[in-house]
Parts: structure tokens; sequence; C-alpha cells
């Protein structure tokens, strides 16, 4: 049996939707665990009308703690052999249970990784990973290095785990990078991962202003800096630091330093842009936005020093080429304004494109 843990939140116009897509699996065995994070409200009645359409699914009310601890309260509720996390705003596709199931028991492996639909208003985007297979996790560093860098670890809703090697609980006081920070304990307990070339998933990005996954995040360079470093430790512990036979590897230690780098950077940059909506709305100054932007420059300087040999910084999208180019530079004013200019563009873009949940 799969369990599947839905975190519950303010979600009454999309959980019916979810909930759908769980009954409709094509694999039956479930167990469907809402755990309802906050008062009774709206939300909390829907969960408990839609339970009494199905004996699988199952309501726990527990008082609004985030995210982090509605999944530890499911986990500790879930009775299944393996283990899914669903977020209320999305679904899954209908041989999702299927597909990951299989891919796990046929390969034996102790948890799989799928592709997914990033639906970002009005655009399905599908994301997959660049490889397909089991993977022996000890010897495959290029392997999750490829992960990391691609963003397949940063989220638990792609993933099949194994019930019984979970023994690591997401971090309560985390309130950015949780999920990776969960994944990377997981994944010191396991020996093979299925990467599977196929979208198993719809995650929604659009209109979530105040839903679980996207409320604002005060501590972002901290936990960002903080991440960096546990995925270093957790690279050195796997797969040591490069030396073989009493020889450092310069060029595995580079390639390893320089993606973990380069994803500190972009988190950096993304946390950058952000202001553009602050500034939008008036309710920050120029001044105030060149601090915000100064302080990510900084926070960066502690990781990536100029004047010294280090490794490269690898951007694949031409904006943030751009961009990074003149952040590193000092040049704050530049940024600020190239930040106000991208920001407009993809305004624009979006009002192109429309709204996923008005749209289809």
């Amino acid at each position: 049996m799969i369990s599947i843990i839905v975190p519950v939140y303010q979600s009454e116009k999309t959980l019916e939707r979810c909930i759908r897509s769980l009954l409709q699996q094509s694999y039956r065995e479930l167990e469907i665990i809402m755990v309802v994070d906050g008062p009774p409200d709206a939300t909390g009645i829907l969960a408990d009308r839609l339970a009494l359409t199905d004996t699988r699914l199952k309501v726990i009310h527990q008082s609004n703690q985030g995210v982090s601890a509605a999944r530890n309260t499911g986990i500790e509720a879930a009775s299944g052999t393996y283990l899914q996390f669903v977020d209320s705003d999305d679904s899954l596709e209908p041989d999702a249970c299927e597909q990951m199931l299989t891919a796990m028991e046929d390969t034996q492996a102790d948890m799989v990784i799928a592709g997914f639909h990033h639906m970002y208003f009005g655009r399905d985007v599908v994301k997959l990973p660049n490889n397909q297979g089991v993977y022996e996790l000890s010897s495959e560093e290029n392997i999750f290095l490829d992960l990391y860098e691609t963003q397949f670890l940063n989220m638990p809703w792609n993933k099949l785990y194994k019930t019984e090697l979970v023994d690591t609980c997401f971090p309560l006081d985390m309130t950015l990078g949780e999920d990776l920070y969960f994944n990377l304990a997981y994944m010191r307990t396991v020996a093979r991962v299925s990467i599977l070339q196929k979208p198993v998933y719809r995650y929604v990005q659009d209109n979530r202003g105040t839903t679980l996954s996207t409320k604002k995040r005060s501590d972002r360079i901290m936990t960002s800096l903080y991440l960096y470093h546990t995925v270093q430790r957790f690279c050195k512990d796997l797969y040591g630091d490069g030396n073989k036979d009493g020889n450092k590897d310069c060029n595995k230690d580079t390639r390893r330093e320089s993606i973990l780098r380069s994803k500190v950077a972009v988190e950096f940059l993304d946390a950058c842009e952000g202001i553009y909506v602050e500034c939008f709305h008036q309710s920050m100054c120029k001044r105030a936005a060149l601090g915000v932007i100064r302080e990510y420059r900084q926070a960066f300087g502690t990781i990536q020093k100029k004047g010294t040999s280090q490794p490269a910084i690898v951007l694949h999208l031409l904006d943030y080429k751009i961009l990074y180019y003149f952040f590193w530079h000092n040049k704050f004013k530049l940024t600020y304004w190239l930040i106000l200019l991208r920001g407009v563009i993809v305004e624009i873009k979006r009002r192109i494109g429309g709204n996923y949940e008005t749209s289809h």
C-alpha cells in the first residue's frame, strides 16, 4: 500500500481537484491522509466531506503549525509500505502511483524520482530529469549533482519513498529548504535510486500567494548558506573530497563546487529579483532595494572570493548571466534597474499567457 500525505491549508478551491486525482489512480491500494493544518474553516469542512466518499480517505485536524509539521503528522499516521507527498494545490497524473511503484519494485530501488508538469501562468512546462534508469547512489556523484543542479531534489512530491527508511522528519525550524534537507537525510539511508523520465505530477504555481509553499521567508541568506554547506558535507561523506590513492582529483572537486556555488548564486539572484514586486507596489524604496542587493552580494562573497582561483559560476539563462555580471562586480544600481526591467517583461508575458486556473 502507498500512503499519500496531503497537507491541507486554505485550499478549498483546489482540494477537491487534488483528491479526485488521487482517487482516480490506476493503482488502487492507497491510503490518502489529509492533514488539515489549521482551524475547522471551509477547507477542513470540505476535507471531512470528501472523506465520506471513499474509505481510503482519512482526515487529521491539527492547529496551524506549518507544512513541515503537517507532513510529519502524516508520516506518523501512515501505515503503507511506501510514502508519497502531494500538495493540496496540485494533482497526480492518472497512472502516477502505478508508474512509480513499478519502477521501485522492478529495479529494487529505495527511492524513485520522476518528472513533473510545471503549470506556470497558463503554460504547461514539462520538466524531466536528464537521466533515466537505476543508479547506485554511492558511486554516482555525477547523477546526484545533476539532480541537485536541475532542482529535482528540492521537493518531496515527485518522489516515492520507503516508509521503513524514513528516520528523519521535516525540520520545524526551517522555513526554506526543509524539503531538500529531508531528501538529503533520506538519501543517506538508500542504496539505489530509480529515475523516471516521465511527468507524474502537476505542480500549479499560479496564484499561490498564501499557500503553504510560498510564505514569505526572511532567513533566505542564512538558510541558503546552511544548505550549501549541508550538500557540500553530504557529497564529501558519500563521495570523498577528491582524494584517490593520495592524489587529489581537482577536476572532481572543482565541478562539485561550481555546481554548489552556482546554485547559491541562482537562489540569491531569485531573491534579489523578488524586490520587483515590493518596488512595484511602492512598499520598498530604491535605497532599501539597493541595500537588499548589497546584502545578498556580501553574503555570496563569503563562499566565492575575488582575486583568487575560484570555481566558475555557471548560469544557463541569458538574463541570469547578465544580472550576475553586474551583481558580482558590485554594480548595484545597474542590477536594480535590470531587475525592474525583467520584472516588467515577465509581468507582460504572464498577462499575455493568461492564468491556468481560469483558462484551463
